[in-house]
């Protein structure tokens, strides 16, 4: 197993983790108040990474991509992938109802993730399209 892929495999598993740990919360809050949005977002965007990490590793995998290259796209991915969720879970904590208009810290996060994620992107998007 390449080093990407135990990156990928790692963060997913690790954040499949939180996404139930913010699903308890959120259960739990919703027998006393009303829907908590932000809350319920940094849930989903949490499952949701967690099915893409785990995917990528397939994906990788599948096509062969082992490299250096491999392993910088899959590290530049997972922590901008964490910002992203350390953003979304900011914004509850704080209870930010919109991060654009506040311009809060989970904005500012998730805003810095952009330029983790983007490259890591272009890396494994064009390592794994090229190998096919």
């Amino acid at each position: 197993m390449s080093t990407a892929q135990q990156l990928f495999i790692g963060y997913g598993v690790i954040i499949l983790g939180v996404a139930f740990v913010l699903g308890a919360i959120l259960g739990g809050l919703r027998m006393t108040v009303p829907a908590v949005r932000t809350l319920a977002m940094a849930h989903v965007e949490t499952l949701i990474q967690a099915a893409l990490h785990l995917g990528l590793a397939f994906a990788i995998a599948a096509v062969g991509f082992r490299s250096t290259a491999a392993t910088w796209g899959a590290a530049l991915l997972v922590a901008g992938s964490g910002m992203q969720a350390l953003g979304a879970t900011v914004n509850w904590a704080t209870g930010t109802v919109d991060q654009f208009a506040k311009r809060s810290p989970g904005f500012r996060i998730n805003s810095l993730a952009t330029f983790a994620i983007l490259p890591g992107l272009v890396i494994i998007a064009s390592g794994i399209l090229t190998r096919l």
